[in-house]
Parts: structure tokens; sequence; C-alpha cells
């Protein structure tokens, strides 16, 4: 029996991962005897978990079907709460999006502005989706800040004001009576650069984000890693410059201070101040403008080494500290160019111990900017999958 839901449980383990996988490769993946493996099946496929089209199909042919999760069992919610916007979704129990919404930030004043703003976009999603409600399951929710992710606690988000010690997980789970999740908003991302590397992803993976802040985290043998308390991997706020311009966290130097897009406006305008002439529009500054303008713009080409340098200075210390196999780096600053990973991998190469960066590959995320909210709809998707199991 233990051998029974020990395989049940695996068998389930990948499919959240994997998607499709036939008796054949369970067997070959496990050493399993084939009427093991066949008992372990009907326990997931009775539990309504998985699903196995063509198992019964008239038609003949070699190829075996496909076990998969059973699309309908679950959907779930997932939310990214970021800066300038939030972003929902509804995924299907295989992950596959079934709606999707995205609001501009609005009037972010206090904590219940922006459960507001959260809630007005749930609501929105299952409006569009009256006819699913009864599949929905969970909430997953990507929080910009730092999370006690086991009493589903917003800390606090530097950058928005008024989310800080917010009960987020309870809030959710009260106002729409689902089952509700947080995570930090860059665990979940290093999360789905990891499955989409997937079926042979890196043994470790390192991400840095960039954008409004500078965010990192951190995933080894399928594993995230964000520390005793779930506060790991703040590379943002590593000390690049001692005494540097102030940070939104209250400290000096960090790296958000300098490469964040606070960071670069203020040294926008200091070259302003002191008669540099550039087309840098600092009324109606974005990233996206910036990059831009690192074109043709010889203050933005500057301004844009030395942010790579600070991004490059930081990324050693991870580096000689966590030894990743990848660094992927994803945001709105890689629209500058070749000469982000160009700078980074100089800068790793001077401040490095050589045999760390000897086999370290750099890339640059190819991942679409809303997957966050995916991410988090997968990872509520895992625990609830967990939780139905372990109660069989």
């Amino acid at each position: 029996m233990a051998r029974k839901k020990d395989l049940s449980k695996d068998l389930l383990k990948i499919l959240l991962e994997r998607k499709t996988l036939t008796r054949q490769e369970f067997g070959t993946l496990t050493g399993a005897r084939p009427a093991t493996i066949l008992e372990a099946v009907d326990e997931l496929k009775k539990c309504g978990i998985i699903a196995e089209p063509g198992r019964n199909s008239k038609k003949t042919g070699r190829k075996s079907p496909q076990l998969t999760l059973n699309p309908d069992s679950t959907w779930v919610i997932g939310i990214d709460f970021q800066v300038k916007k939030t972003i929902g979704t509804i995924i299907d129990a295989q992950g596959k999006i079934c709606s999707k919404l995205t609001i501009p930030a609005g009037k972010r004043r206090s904590l219940e502005e922006c459960r507001s703003e959260i809630a007005d976009v749930i609501r929105k999603l299952l409006n569009e989706n009256r006819a699913h409600c009864e599949k929905l399951k969970a909430i997953g929710f990507a929080d910009p800040g730092m999370v006690d992710v086991n009493n589903g606690i917003s800390l606090k988000a530097v950058n928005i004001p008024g989310w800080e010690n917010a009960d987020t997980a309870a809030w959710l789970r009260k106002e729409f009576g689902l089952p509700s999740f947080i995570f930090p908003a860059e665990s979940v991302i290093i999360y789905m650069e990891y499955r989409n590397k997937l079926p042979k992803p890196p043994q470790s993976i390192f991400h840095l984000g960039t954008g409004d802040g500078i965010g990192g985290g951190f995933i080894k043998n399928g594993e995230i890693f964000s520390g005793s308390f779930h506060r790991a991997m703040e590379i943002g706020h590593i000390i690049i410059m001692p005494g540097g311009p102030v940070c939104q966290c209250g400290n000096r130097g960090c790296l958000e201070a300098l490469a964040g897009e606070s960071g670069i406006l203020r040294r926008i305008n200091e070259a302003i101040k002191s008669g540099v002439d550039t087309s840098l529009d600092t009324a109606n500054f974005s990233i996206a403008h910036f990059a831009e303008c690192v074109k043709h713009d010889k203050l933005a080409k500057i301004i844009a080494a030395e942010v790579c340098t600070y991004i490059g200075s930081a990324l050693a210390v991870i580096t000689t500290l966590l030894n990743p196999e990848l660094i992927v780096i994803s945001g709105e600053l890689t629209a500058i160019g070749s000469v982000l990973p160009e700078t980074v991998k100089r800068v790793l190469s001077q401040n490095c111990f050589p045999g760390v960066v000897m086999d370290l590959k750099l890339e640059i995320s190819a991942l679409p900017p809303d997957v966050t909210a995916c991410g988090a709809a997968l990872l509520a998707r895992n625990q609830i999958f967990e939780e139905r199991f372990a109660s069989y």
C-alpha cells in the first residue's frame, strides 16, 4: 500500500512539471513493475486528479496513451501585484491560461486602496468565468515585497505605499472563499525560469529581475531557495556603493538605488543639472524610453554602462557564494541590448575566482513579462494537489 501511494505521489509530482507522461516512461523513470504502476495510476484516476485520454479509444497503433492532469479538476486564480499594474489570470490544472486581465495601477495611498485594486481584478476574472466558478480551487498571489510565506503575511514592499504587515492570504481567503497562498514574486519568477528549461533544466539557476526595482531568486535541483524566513536573494539591496544614494529601503548605495528606475532617473537629472546635453526626457521617464535612447544618446550610453557594471558587481557576489550553473536576467532593462550581458560577463571575469565563472552561462530571459501571474497560480495549484493527495 505504501509503495502504491509513493508511486502515485511521484507520478503526480512529475505531471505537475512535465504535463504528460506515458506509463512506459513512468516505469523507466521509477523502475516500478507494470502491475504496481497500474494501481498507482488507477488511484489518481479514481480521485479525479489525472486522466488518460485515448486509453479506451478504439484507435489502434503503437503510440501509447498519455497520462495527464485532468484539466477541469482544478482551476486556479493567479495575481501578480506590480508597482505599475496588476495582472490576473486563471489557469486549469494543466497550466493552460483560461483567462487573463491587466489593469494599470490606480491610487495606492493605503493598504485598503491596494486591496481594492486586487479585488477588482479578481472579481472581473470571476465575472468572465461565471460558468466555471465551481472549478476554481485556490488563489496564488505573487507579492512584490518581503513575505512571511508560512503565515501568508505581506511584510513590506518598499516601492508601494501602505503595502506592509498585511495578512494577505487570510484577506483573500475571507474575501473570495478560496484557499489562498502568497509567494515572493521573485520566487515565482525563478520557478517559471526553471519550468522553461524542462525537461533537462540546469542544476542551479539564479534569476535577476530589472525594472522599477531589482530582485533575485535562486533554484537548485528543482527546489526554490528563499532562506529560513523566505527573505533571501534580495540582490537589489546588496550595498554596491557604500555611502551612495539613499534607497527606498532606507540604506545607502543599494543596487536598486543605482540600477533601478529611480536610480537611473536620479543619475540623468544629475547630469542634466551639470549641463550635459541629452535627448532623455525626465518628465515622462520610463525604462523603455531609456532603452530606446541608449541606441543614439551619449549620456544614455554612459549611464547604461554604469548600471550594467553595478549589476555585474552584485552578480559577482552571488556567483562567488552560490556558484550557479546559469544566470538569467529579465525585465525592462534587458531592452538596452548587448551592453548588458557583455558588461556583466566582463565584470564577472574581473571580480570572481576564475574557476567559479569558467562554466557559468548567462542568458537574457525568453519568458513573456506577464508570466508571474501564471507562475503564482501554478505554485498554488501544486500546493492544492499536494494537500488533496495527502488526504486520500
